[in-house]
């Protein structure tokens, strides 16, 4: 969080203590046509960490985050990620739940939204990651990933493997990333369900003080031979007390018909780290010839919200 307070333990090490609380007022209606509403808290979590000098340049660092329910809906806390990690001039090496580094630097580039985000291309889950992150070098970074996923029983561990790169021109920075994908859990069985690789590009410019503006194309492949493209852009406009943001996305099965995503929402800096936001998303999840989607999914969506970081 924002105001996350430091402790200092002794000379070399600080803990960390913060979190944020998230509460939504959403409607949905359903792929079924059906209309729902739910309050609801939205993943409130309190996050601990720490780290400490071991001298040479380099740092470790450790944190757990763990989600509760605010609204007291349910009494369930439950650890939500936790990592381990090492950073010093040689860049940062990090082990436990990170994030994808292809969501990170090609998903994420037009995902301005709390709620509404628009369909992305589905990726390596984020647990038993190892990480590598490059130092900055005038401008060209990369990252490096691999996660080992156990079946149940010890038998035959699949892995995935990540990789992404940014040149940051100033203005503008480009990316690119793979996500071979490797196999995910199958529903059915222990086994593991072959997937086949991900790629995308993505660029962010910062048109001036207030506008940016990014854009991003990924391709999912299957085991069929089958692909979907995902092409998107977004703008964001910073008006002074909060932003106002946007994007569309094109959804492009190579098996089927494409659908048009379109989402918008604004936010707003009510005080110190309180910020409210309303976000509207048309995710034209309508069947379609090739396509079809779970009638529990999310065809349109409108969303009020408030977040507190500390």
């Amino acid at each position: 969080g924002a105001q996350a307070a430091d402790f200092e333990v002794s000379e070399n090490t600080t803990l960390t203590l913060g979190g944020e609380v998230v509460l939504n007022y959403l409607y949905e209606k359903k792929t079924n046509g059906e209309n729902d509403t739910d309050f609801k808290d939205d993943g409130s979590k309190v996050v601990i960490g720490g780290t400490r000098d071991l001298g040479n340049g380099i740092t470790a660092f450790a944190e757990a985050e763990f989600e509760y329910n605010t609204l007291g809906n349910n009494d369930d806390v439950k650890r939500d990620g936790s990592i381990l990690g090492f950073a010093g001039d040689f860049g940062e090496v990090a082990i436990g739940a990170s994030d994808n580094v292809f969501e990170d630097l090609i998903t994420d580039a037009v995902d301005p939204f709390e709620n509404a985000s628009l369909d992305g291309a589905s990726l390596t889950e984020e647990d038993s990651m190892l990480t590598y992150y490059s130092p900055d070098m005038d401008g060209f970074s990369f990252r490096l990933q691999g996660r080992h996923n156990n079946r149940d029983g010890g038998e035959s561990a699949e892995i995935s493997l990540i990789a992404a790169a940014e040149y940051d021109f100033g203005p503008v920075a480009i990316a690119a990333a793979y996500d071979s994908r490797g196999s995910e859990d199958s529903t059915e069985s222990d086994d593991f369900k072959s997937q086949d690789h991900v790629v995308g590009i993505a660029a962010v410019a910062q048109l001036s003080d207030r506008f940016e503006a990014s854009a991003r194309f990924a391709q999912e492949n299957d085991q069929a031979g089958n692909d979907t493209d995902y092409t998107a852009i977004a703008l964001s406009y910073n008006y002074g007390g909060g932003d106002l943001y946007g994007a569309a996305q094109s959804v492009d099965p190579s098996n089927g018909d494409s659908n048009t995503q379109t989402a918008a929402g604004i936010n707003y800096e009510i005080a110190s780290d309180v910020v409210i936001f309303a976000e509207y998303g048309d995710l034209d999840r309508k069947a379609t010839d090739g396509k079809t989607f779970a009638e529990s999914d999310t065809d349109k969506l409108g969303v009020a919200g408030l977040i507190y970081e500390f």
